[in-house]
């Protein structure tokens, strides 16, 4: 795997890539978003003070701000992991709405959009798993404010990659609610983990983390893949240990009741380009099945359509194996 130098001139490449008209077309979507853009220092990891630890900003969302919710009672929470800039942000949470719906699995897709994009090095990386634990009460406070308007909705939310730091800290969180603790109807439908960029000891039924799951969760997945380029490399080798996501919860460790795992190498394909255009510092090490960190929620054809969905059919199976 290419050293952290490398990496950030590849990934400056792929931020300044121009998107194709028909993925112009994706970005002029009304993309409903919760968003935490802006309310931390870049460099420093710091909530800016004109911000608080609970506050969001959101766009378009189902069921806030008096926009309508759906009739279907189901809301997927799509959150994205590091270094995902405001555009690639949008792309993604489109990108897993149309991978549901091939899987005709219909619902509202809201993104969890936040300040990701530090320093390609690894005090920026520090920095960004910083950001992402700071934003566990932020996407607990939108999710209480969503199940307060809303309490007989399923919450589905899909994590990717550092995303699953944000999920571990609103967990947390909202385990020490009273509200979540004592009302049955205020409870995760499910969550599933992609690619996830956390220890593989953090989902242990004796962390917090674990804890949490079991009381605030009906059904917790992790979908782990051990040929993934981007955990294989720069997370092990900044880490020293495992992520989540490349073998799963490590060896010996309790599992929460709740918790299943699966291993989806065979669901990531070799295409690359998965958001419709070259991301060298991805694309540059996909070679077979597996490799590509970002092809979990699926993969466009130039034309901006899908041809790819990725994982995401595993995570509908499950679903459906499990609505309430």
């Amino acid at each position: 795997m290419k050293n952290w130098s490398v990496y950030k001139n590849l990934l400056a490449r792929r931020r300044h890539a121009p998107f194709t008209s028909n993925l112009l077309n994706v970005l002029n979507k009304r993309v409903p978003i919760v968003s935490t853009r802006n309310h931390f220092n870049l460099e420093t990891g710091q909530l800016s003070s004109l911000k608080n630890m609970e506050d969001y900003d959101s766009f378009y969302v189902p069921g806030l701000n008096g926009n309508p919710c759906s009739d279907n009672n189901e809301l997927a929470v799509y959150i994205h992991g590091v270094w995902t800039g405001q555009i690639a942000a949008k792309e993604q949470i489109d990108r897993t709405m149309l991978s549901l719906n091939s899987n005709e699995y219909n619902i509202p897709v809201v993104g969890f959009n936040w300040d990701s994009n530090t320093t390609i090095n690894p005090s920026g990386w520090d920095i960004a798993k910083s950001i992402a634990y700071q934003n566990g009460p932020k996407l607990a406070k939108f999710l209480s404010d969503f199940k307060t308007n809303y309490p007989n909705h399923n919450i589905r939310i899909i994590a990717h990659s550092l995303g699953a730091k944000v999920v571990e800290s609103a967990l947390i969180n909202l385990n020490n609610n009273e509200t979540w603790k004592n009302n049955s109807a205020y409870n995760i439908t499910s969550i599933h983990l992609i690619g996830a960029a956390i220890s593989d000891r953090a989902t242990s039924k004796n962390t917090q983390f674990g804890i949490a799951i079991d009381n605030i969760v009906n059904n917790f997945y992790n979908l782990y893949n051990p040929k993934d380029n981007i955990l294989q490399g720069l997370y092990v080798k900044t880490e020293n240990e495992n992520p989540l996501g490349l073998l799963g919860l490590k060896k010996g460790e309790p599992f929460p009741s709740n918790y299943t795992e699966h291993n989806v190498m065979s669901e990531i394909s070799s295409f690359r380009k998965t958001s419709g255009i070259h991301k060298p510092f991805v694309d540059s090490t996909v070679s077979r099945w597996g490799n590509n960190h970002s092809g979990y929620i699926g993969i466009r054809g130039i034309n901006g359509k899908l041809k790819d969905d990725g994982a995401v059919n595993i995570i509908v199976a499950d679903w459906k194996s499990n609505k309430s």
